[in-house]
Parts: C-alpha cells; sequence; structure tokens
C-alpha cells in the first residue's frame, strides 16, 4: 500500500509547500547522482523541430507556442540490486536561467521511448500520470535551483511497477514562460540534476576512538558593553541578546474535512488554497435475474483553486455525500463545496458523479455513470472518471439461457490524484451491484484548506 506524504518544493532553500515529517525513517547513507542521458525540448509552433542540443529547455504554454521540456535520467550509477524501498529521498534539481512569465508547471511521468536526437512535437511521446502539480516558479527564482521532490517516481522505476522513460515538464493551466539549463550549456554547467538519497543499511558500528584535540582558535572580538546596572558601583549586566520574530511563514495552516464543518478566516489571512473531491456516485442495482449486473457509479471531479477570503469570516465547508444505492438505479452523489456562512454564496463547487444505471428487466447490462466535470478556468481541474458497464452473465454451452454464474456489475469510477490521495474510496464511484443485488454506496467528498 502506498503511503502519500506532502512533497517539499524549494526554491533555494524557501519552501513552496508543506512537507510531511514521516517517523521512524532511517538516516540516510549516501547520496548518488543519476546520470542525465536525455534531454530536449518540443514546441508546438515548429512541430517537426529538434532542440536536443539546445542549451535551455523552454516549458511555456498553454495555446499554440506551448512548448514542453523533457528529461531522462539512467539509474545504473546506483549500487547493484537497489531497489525502491532503498530509496530515502530523491530530488530534481533544475537551474532556472530565465522566467518571461512567472506561473505554474506540471510535472508528468512519460508513456513510450525517446532519445534527444530524434524527438520532435510531432513524434513525442505522450503523458503519462500527473506525478506532480503546480510547481511555482517566478522571476525572483532566476539563477537559482528549483528542487522537486520525485522520491515515488523513482521508487516506482526501481521495482518497475513503471518504466522509465523520464519526466516531461508541462506549462499548467495557470500558464508560464520559463527556460531551464540543459546539459548543453556549457557557460554555466547547470545541467538538471537527480539527487537519489539511499537508506542506511546494516547495523551501526561502535563508536571509534575520540580524535586529539584540535588547536584553540584566536580570541573572537570583544562585545558590546551592556547597560550600567542598579546601584553605585553595580557591575555592569551582559546585554539580552534580542532574537527578532521569524517572518510570516507562506503556509500558515492546514486542514482537512472529511465530514463538513466550518473554518473561520485567521487574521490577516486573505487567499487560501481549496483542493477537493466532489462524491462518487453509486453503482446501478443488477437486474431481477441472474443475466445484466449493474453499471459503477461514476468518480467525483478534482479541483484545486486559490480563494480570496476575508480574515474572520466564517465559511461552511460542506463535504459531499456519496451516492445512495437504489432499485430504479445508483444515486448521484453531492458537490463538495465553499460557501459564505452569512450570505449562503457558493464560492466554490467540486461536481459529484452519476449513479451508474441499473441492469435491465429483459437481461441487459446497465451503463455506467458519468464522473464529474471539473472547471479547469478556476486554477487545476480533473474530471472522475467514469464508471464501468455491467456484464452479462456467463452462459451454460448446452444451453444459453442458463447461466453458470450472475452477470458481474461494473468497477466504480476512479477519482483524480491531488497533490494527496484522499482518504480510501473518498470521491469514489460505488460498483454495480451483481444481477439480482444491489450497488454500492458512493464514497463521500473530501476537501483541504491550505493557508
Amino acid at each position: 500500500m502506498r503511503t502519500t506524504v506532502w512533497r517539499t518544493l524549494c526554491v533555494a532553500g524557501a519552501p513552496l509547500a508543506v512537507a510531511a515529517i514521516v517517523g521512524g525513517m532511517p538516516s540516510p547513507a549516501a547520496a548518488v547522482l543519476a546520470r542525465l542521458s536525455d534531454d530536449a525540448h518540443v514546441s508546438l509552433s515548429a512541430r517537426t523541430a529538434n532542440f536536443g542540443s539546445a542549451t535551455t529547455l523552454l516549458v511555456q504554454g498553454p495555446g499554440p507556442t506551448a512548448a514542453e521540456a523533457y528529461v531522462r535520467f539512467d539509474l545504473t550509477t546506483l549500487p547493484a540490486g537497489t531497489r525502491g524501498p532503498d530509496v530515502a529521498r530523491a530530488v530534481l534539481r533544475l537551474w532556472v536561467a530565465k522566467v518571461t512569465r512567472g506561473g505554474m508547471f506540471d510535472v508528468h511521468s512519460v508513456r513510450g521511448g525517446w532519445s534527444e536526437e530524434a524527438l520532435t512535437a510531432a513524434n513525442a511521446p505522450g503523458r503519462g500520470r500527473d506525478e506532480l502539480i503546480g510547481i511555482t516558479v517566478s522571476p525572483r527564482d532566476r539563477n537559482r535551483f528549483l528542487v522537486v521532490d520525485v522520491t515515488e517516481l523513482v521508487q516506482e522505476w526501481l521495482d518497475r511497477t513503471l518504466e522509465n522513460n523520464g519526466l516531461v515538464l508541462v506549462a499548467n493551466a495557470s500558464g508560464v514562460s520559463v527556460e531551464f539549463d540543459s546539459k548543453e550549456n556549457a557557460a554555466t554547467s547547470h545541467e538538471p540534476e537527480l539527487e537519489i538519497t539511499l537508506r542506511a543499511t546494516g547495523a551501526a558500528g561502535p563508536p571509534g576512538p575520540p580524535g586529539p584535540a584540535g588547536p584553540a582558535g584566536p580570541p573572537g572580538p570583544a562585545g558590546e558593553r551592556g547597560p550600567a546596572g542598579p546601584g553605585a558601583g553595580a557591575p555592569a549586566q551582559t546585554a539580552a541578546v534580542v532574537v527578532p520574530a521569524p517572518p510570516s511563514a507562506m503556509i500558515g495552516g492546514l486542514r482537512e474535512y472529511r465530514a463538513s464543518g466550518t473554518w473561520t478566516a485567521p487574521s490577516g489571512v486573505t487567499r487560501v488554497m481549496v483542493e477537493g473531491w466532489g462524491a462518487g456516485g453509486a453503482g446501478g442495482s443488477g437486474s431481477p435475474g441472474l443475466q445484466g449486473g449493474g453499471g459503477g457509479g461514476g468518480a467525483g471531479a478534482y479541483q484545486r483553486v486559490v480563494l480570496a477570503v476575508v480574515p474572520g469570516t466564517t465559511y461552511d465547508v460542506i463535504v459531499g455525500d456519496g451516492g445512495q444505492a437504489d432499485p430504479a438505479g445508483g444515486g448521484d452523489g453531492r458537490d463538495t463545496q465553499i460557501r459564505d456562512a452569512t450570505t449562503g454564496t457558493v464560492l466554490v463547487s467540486v461536481r459529484p458523479g452519476q449513479g451508474g444505471g441499473p441492469g435491465r428487466p429483459d437481461g441487459a447490462p446497465g451503463v455506467g455513470g458519468n464522473g464529474g466535470r471539473a472547471e479547469p478556468a478556476l486554477g487545476i481541474g480533473r474530471d472522475g472518471s467514469q464508471g464501468g458497464a455491467g456484464d452479462t452473465c456467463r452462459p451454460a454451452p448446452l444451453s444459453p439461457s442458463t447461466c453458470l454464474s450472475p452477470g458481474r456489475g461494473g468497477a466504480g469510477g476512479v477519482v483524480a490524484r491531488g497533490s494527496v490521495e484522499p482518504p480510501p474510496r473518498g470521491g469514489a464511484g460505488g460498483a454495480g451491484g451483481d444481477a439480482g443485488r444491489r450497488g454500492l454506496p458512493g464514497g463521500s467528498g473530501y476537501i483541504i484548506l491550505l493557508w
């Protein structure tokens, strides 16, 4: 079972996202640099052009001039036999050479093979699943490293659960235009790097004997004279060291909702990031006989939005209820919403999945319910997947009208992946019922607030 944690994204040490602390992790043993084998970008405005020898990797879009950057690393620099559990952390470092337009980009795995000498927009392999979404870059990040945590991806490459075809950097729907140094840039030698830190192996050895004491260092400069103490002849007191308060953190709070509740914007907070999933639809019931299974319910949509709020104002956080099974078919899920508690105005609404269709009396299986539709214009949106259609029963070879086993219900729709995975079945569609049985209810919605 995979445990998803918040990934750490940094620009020259400045945090860009919340990092989870995983207790009990062994101390890292060593860091190894993977060999960068290929890097290039492709451009929709020059579909047949190859940019494998370019000194920068352009990520730009969206639109007709969009460009995407591909990078791939050879993992054979790791010790023989290294597997996913051996990796404590893996980070991708990208040197920001130019920022024409600040914004966000996403990191995807790559579905097929490619080489930097032949890669063009016309033959580029498709994108795989989202690995990281909404990585921020701004003009002030120029001439600095952008560091992206890709630990889970490298672990899957090593375990062979995902083919190592590298990564593709794609402009987010919010838009961006940024250039990173490639390995062909001899002026800076800041090529993309993949640093993999391995976990410690074996028991720690006994401590070695203490080394000889080093020579005494030179005396430091005298400190400032403190204020005079009270009373005549009293010795001067040492001046108190005043530690300035740290600047306010960019991330001030994090809260998840598995059930509906309220949230009041703290003093000084005018923006909150909302990450939500709509509820899933229920699976449809199977046909009255043994022939047709019910259709699976659709999954709720996923939405990530930055919402303007008023300090001190209370907001209703509505976690959508999953659709309920019914003999007439699966019920639809409910929207997951953020509402102004005073006026009732809906500020964000994440759509639910629809219920699966029931198996018909004539034995035909039910159709799958549609997944919730996202609104990418609001920020980042992903549609929930559609539920699977039901199956008919397996007929007896000598008597086709006789069922050897009931028709199976269709699978429920799967929720889109966000920065974290929702709780088990959160936003997922319910499976359709086998012939003669009701379907399963849809999963309730889920919502995270980050401010």
